[in-house]
């Protein structure tokens, strides 16, 4: 069967896109990339913010349309599990509503002939897929599913379920391979990494493991880390080695005590600023992106400009800012008052005005300076490349002359916020 994939949502969602192509050219299926020919169109999406979720519903009818018979459509990730059933009573183009941890049933679910919803949750890991990798050369490698924070306003826990760490041994066996593969880059995934523990070894151990396995040529990332549980081990050993990246995605989501009490964050304003101050001081070029929540139910004018004030004492490189988004099944919903959604976006738009001067003041300072980029193929337009630096920062190169994996020293030449310029310089 000719089978298509979209992937709308987080890393993880992406990692199980490759987890998803991997089950089905295992059973013998073609994974395509054009969905005018597929016969089975495969949508993995996202149930965290309700922008995301609805766009992916949209994009289901859509895809449906496009070849010339209706293909087999399948719904895939947090939202299926989220929903399940009423899913396929909802949306009459639905033949299948998958979770997460049943992929590997997909290729059995196929050759039914009836519409089902299939959402069990288990302890599934997947460690004997061998996972459909199409972003080299970087590369995902998962260290733990699920999560078991329960903040208040978000679906996580209930789509994913519970923390479970893989084997370290699994981890580092994964990463060897990459590396021999030739990958330059490798991201460690989990709803939140630094809560991993398997047999005595803590994240800050698993990461200077890695690290040593990656070595000179491979560089190592992770997403996401709750501030709570962020210590100085942590810190210590992302500045100790110098292939892993001097980036640190914090998500603060408040800048106020009582309302990340609210939210069940496990951590105080200052708590955080300290924690900032650390990364700061071990590593004084590292790039900081957080998370930010406007108008959390309940949220005060005076709170949300603890959120501004957060925000400009910490001066973030990047920050993914969202208004705030019923979650059903979640605490938050029953906090009163609701915040109006035309203040919710007015609140967002403050934030995202303010975010987007200081990410141009903060792009503009590394102009003039040279650093070492990992090309990474194709930019939008053609005839220039992309790469990423070691704070994950998008630099194009004004030329074709680059392989996808090579590091080349550049400096910046111009930088507009979101995207740099950089000339080759020679070494």
């Amino acid at each position: 069967m000719i089978c298509h994939i979209e992937v709308y949502g987080c890393q993880m969602n992406v990692h199980d896109g490759e987890i998803l192509s991997g089950i089905l050219k295992a059973a013998g299926h073609t994974v395509v990339r054009n969905a005018k020919i597929a016969e089975a169109v495969f949508v993995v999406t996202c149930a965290v913010r309700e922008h995301a979720e609805t766009r992916a519903l949209g994009r289901i009818t859509h895809l449906a349309g496009i070849p010339k018979k209706k293909p087999i459509m399948v719904l895939c990730g947090c939202v299926a599990q989220e929903h399940g059933e009423k899913l396929l009573k909802k949306i009459k183009l639905l033949d299948f509503v998958i979770g997460p941890d049943v992929y590997h049933l997909i290729p059995e679910l196929l050759q039914e002939r009836r519409r089902l919803s299939v959402t069990d949750q288990g302890a599934e890991d997947y460690e004997q897929v061998k996972a459909v990798r199409e972003q080299f050369p970087r590369s995902y490698v998962t260290v733990m599913r699920g999560c078991d924070n329960f903040c208040t306003y978000c679906i996580v826990p209930y789509v994913r379920g519970r923390e479970r760490s893989r084997p370290s041994e699994l981890i580092l066996k994964e990463v060897e391979k990459l590396v021999e593969a030739g990958y330059g880059e490798i991201t460690l995934l989990g709803q939140n990494v630094n809560s991993y523990t398997h047999n005595g070894m803590n994240f800050p151990k698993l990461l200077e493991k890695v690290s040593t396995v990656a070595g000179d040529r491979c560089r190592v990332r992770f997403v996401t880390s709750n501030p709570r549980d962020l210590t100085a081990e942590l810190a210590s050993v992302m500045a100790s080695r110098e292939n892993i990246c001097n980036q640190f995605h914090l998500p603060a989501q408040s800048g106020n005590d009582r309302v990340l009490k609210a939210m069940r964050r496990g951590y105080t304003r200052n708590g955080y600023i300290e924690k900032i101050a650390m990364l700061k001081e071990l590593m004084p070029d590292i790039v900081i992106s957080t998370d930010m929540i406007a108008g959390f139910p309940g949220e005060t004018l005076e709170e949300f400009e603890d959120t501004v004030s957060l925000m400009k004492e910490v001066r973030y490189d990047y920050a993914f800012l969202f208004r705030y988004s019923e979650r059903e099944g979640t605490a938050a919903l029953n906090i009163s008052p609701p915040v109006p959604v035309k203040e919710r976006l007015r609140r967002l738009s403050i934030l995202q005005d303010l975010q987007a001067k200081i990410t141009l003041e903060k792009s503009r300072e590394i102009i003039g300076r040279e650093m070492t980029v990992l090309v990474t193929g194709p930019a939008r337009r053609a005839g220039q490349m992309a790469s990423r630096t070691m704070g994950n920062r998008l630099i194009i190169l004004e030329s074709l002359d680059f392989t996808p994996g090579e590091l080349v020293p550049v400096r910046i030449v111009k930088a507009d916020g979101y995207t740099h310029f950089g000339e080759p310089v020679s070494v």
